[in-house]
């Protein structure tokens, strides 16, 4: 018994005659008698009633018939994972990522990625949020990992958004500052404004922190483009800094990350990709990665 024999005893039940599943099949039609005869030998019984006006199964013939269409099923399954499989050792994954979560997330996810598909070719994309989300509406990136997005852009864009988590948001101060020093939590009522040491323009971090002031003109006396560089000025007593919680795994020991008092802040990380568009495998891959629980606990582990 073989695939093609029962493919072809179904399409001459689907189709109801020799004649008609000999076009579908593109066989001629003593070929396809051949195959079915072979299947009555093999199974010893007739399969297929020989009317005038068509054919009709068997009893033995519904019998195989149900089998053969679950087998020829399984088949087609088994043959479009192997291309998947055929597909990611040779594919290729694009995705943006925002650069205040680049370094402190990326090596968590891309590592074991990279060790179960090392044959995806895997791009990114560093870039703020405004500039992402053009990228991802052209197609530029597949998906983009993000903070917030305003709901007219989702909207405009056909964007779909998922939220993979919250991440914490922390207070950096030298150890010799007064909210450093006093027993209680810090609220952002206890902060100067003019002391913060705030990202550019255009990071959403920067735009969430003027929310957390309610800030819509602030002055700025110090600004600066990373996370990086903003620790590296709170560690010379130049003002503080709002960073994430990853952010203060690795800083200086003159510097202490408080959270805030009460729920604390935070952010949404989100996931942002086109709506009804299908995504290359890799990318669906990667996307899962993303999407994992256990990236959450490797990104506060």
């Amino acid at each position: 018994m073989e695939l093609r024999q029962l493919h072809s005893f179904v399409s001459v039940v689907e189709q109801g005659s020799l004649s008609a599943a000999s076009r579908r099949l593109h066989l001629s039609q003593p070929a396809l008698s051949q195959q079915i005869q072979a299947l009555e030998q093999e199974f010893g019984e007739p399969l297929l009633h020989r009317r005038p006006h068509g054919m009709d199964p068997t009893a033995a013939g519904d019998l195989l018939l149900s089998h053969a269409r679950s087998l020829l099923a399984q088949a087609e399954r088994l043959q479009i994972e192997f291309q998947g499989r055929r597909e990611l050792e040779g594919g290729s994954a694009s995705f943006g990522i925002i650069p205040t979560i680049a370094p402190y997330f990326l090596p968590q996810i891309l590592g074991p990625f990279r060790r179960a598909h090392p044959g995806i070719i895997v791009s990114i994309d560093e870039s703020r949020t405004t500039q992402l989300i053009p990228k991802v509406v052209s197609g530029d990136v597949e998906f983009a990992v993000i903070s917030d997005v305003p709901a007219a852009e989702l909207r405009r864009g056909s964007l779909y958004l998922r939220e993979l988590f919250r991440e914490p948001l922390l207070l950096a101060v030298p150890r010799s500052h007064p909210l450093a020093l006093r027993k209680g939590l810090p609220s952002p009522e206890d902060i100067d404004p003019g002391e913060i040491i705030q990202l550019s323009s255009g990071h959403c971090l920067a735009e969430q922190n003027l929310k957390i002031w309610r800030i819509c003109k602030p002055h700025i006396s110090l600004q600066c483009d990373q996370i990086s560089t903003a620790l590296a000025m709170v560690s010379a007593g130049m003002g503080v800094s709002i960073v994430p919680k990853v952010a203060c795994r690795a800083i200086p020991s003159n510097i202490i990350c408080r959270p805030f008092a009460g729920k604390g802040l935070d952010r949404p990380i989100n996931l942002l990709k086109r709506r009804a568009t299908k995504t290359a495998p890799g990318a669906e891959k990667l996307i899962a990665a993303f999407c994992d629980p256990g990236a959450k606990a490797a990104w506060f582990g």
